[in-house]
């Protein structure tokens, strides 16, 4: 093994609490400061930054301008660019990792500079939308090594003509995920659901791409008095969450819908409130939340949206055949009326695979393949 110091520059978006970010997080708590010596760009302050290792520098890159930098921007100097320009000078990194595709100013620097980038997907075609054409070319032809977070990711990044393709998969803290029967019960009780009724959990942001505007449409499709549907995640303000809530509240279903927002300190007991976790997305490279959801037993339902395939294996739960209301529906009943039969250890025990440990190792292999 090489035995000289690697200089790595990590970059990510808003520093905020999404799944890519924590793996962020983890990763640099556990890097060995041995063998990297390490810093860290966010395009916001976000409220993770001060959870990193205090010793490893933090740099904000200007993303929402000030009028000065606004001023400098129409006279055809870009602040960002110049940023990170101003970086690659001084934090003379070996290599510059990109912990996400929508931050693409990386790139165009990174090529002035001749530096070496890594690209880790977090995302699917779907989300590519939000990249214009030259600029996602220039992620998959420009970085060094492009790094996803499920097979189904990888085979997406292979078929935009991306050459150097690893794998490693999402993971979570498991010391994170805890119980707390008593604090759960209270929330149910709160929300008014017997005990003996049969609750769905499903969590993310309202958008579209979670699938959050077909959730009238299970209830309407299950139309059972006995069950209820929990959405937890914060609420994008937009024409179509609009619209969705409007039918979640005025719905004539006998399946009852609670929209509960955002949760911090109660999360893992509301996620620990379902009999059976439900994911609807349209498209999810490797929902962190499958695997919160799997520790804590809960079979699950899900839509074939990606990595969920590759990981919900017999006894823990149904993916559906296609991007069906009715099939999922289906497959709900099955589990509710134990004609499919789930086993919560299968679930814990393919869950407890996906730990930080394990995740960290499986990264640094990559590394040390690649540099």
């Amino acid at each position: 093994m090489n035995n000289v110091k690697k200089k790595i520059l990590f970059f990510t978006p808003y520093a905020t609490r999404t799944g890519s970010e924590m793996m962020l997080l983890y990763i640099l708590k556990k890097i060995d400061r041995s063998r990297f010596d390490v810093g860290i760009v966010s395009f916001a302050n976000g409220e993770l930054l001060k959870e990193f290792p205090q010793d490893i520098p933090v740099f904000i890159a200007p993303r929402h301008f000030s009028i000065a930098q606004k001023i400098s921007f129409h006279l055809g100097v870009n602040p960002t660019l110049k940023y990170l320009r101003k970086l690659a000078r001084e934090f003379k990194a070996d290599f510059w990792y990109v912990n996400t595709t929508m931050i693409p100013e990386t790139i165009v620097v990174a090529k002035e500079f001749q530096i070496k980038v890594v690209t880790h997907f977090h995302e699917m075609p779907l989300t590519y939308a939000y990249l214009s054409a030259p600029d996602f070319k220039s992620i998959v032809d420009y970085s060094d090594l492009l790094i996803g977070c499920s097979q189904t990711t990888c085979d997406s990044i292979k078929d935009a003509g991306g050459k150097n393709v690893g794998l490693l998969y999402s993971f979570i803290d498991h010391a994170l995920v805890k119980r707390d029967e008593k604090r759960t019960s209270e929330l149910k009780q709160g929300l008014g659901i017997p005990k003996e009724d049969f609750v769905w959990v499903l969590s993310g942001m309202t958008s579209e791409r979670k699938g959050f505007d077909m959730l009238p449409e299970v209830a309407q499709e299950l139309n059972d008095p006995r069950v209820h549907l929990i959405w937890i995640g914060a609420s994008i303000n937009d024409g179509l969450v609009y619209y969705t809530e409007q039918r979640c509240k005025n719905s004539k279903s006998a399946t009852k819908i609670h929209l509960i927002g955002k949760q911090k300190e109660d999360y893992y007991s509301y996620l620990d409130m379902g009999n059976g976790f439900l994911l609807t997305s349209r498209q999810d490279p490797f929902p962190l939340v499958m695997i919160e959801a799997a520790l804590l037993g809960k079979p699950i339902v899900s839509f074939p949206s990606g990595g969920v395939s590759e990981f919900v294996q017999e006894g823990m739960g149904i993916v559906t055949q296609d991007m069906s209301v009715k099939q999922m529906v289906t497959a709900m009943r099955s589990i509710m009326n134990g004609q499919t039969k789930t086993d919560s250890a299968k679930s814990v025990e393919v869950a407890s695979r996906f730990n930080v440990d394990n995740g960290y190792n499986d990264w640094i292999k990559l590394i040390d393949k690649n540099y």
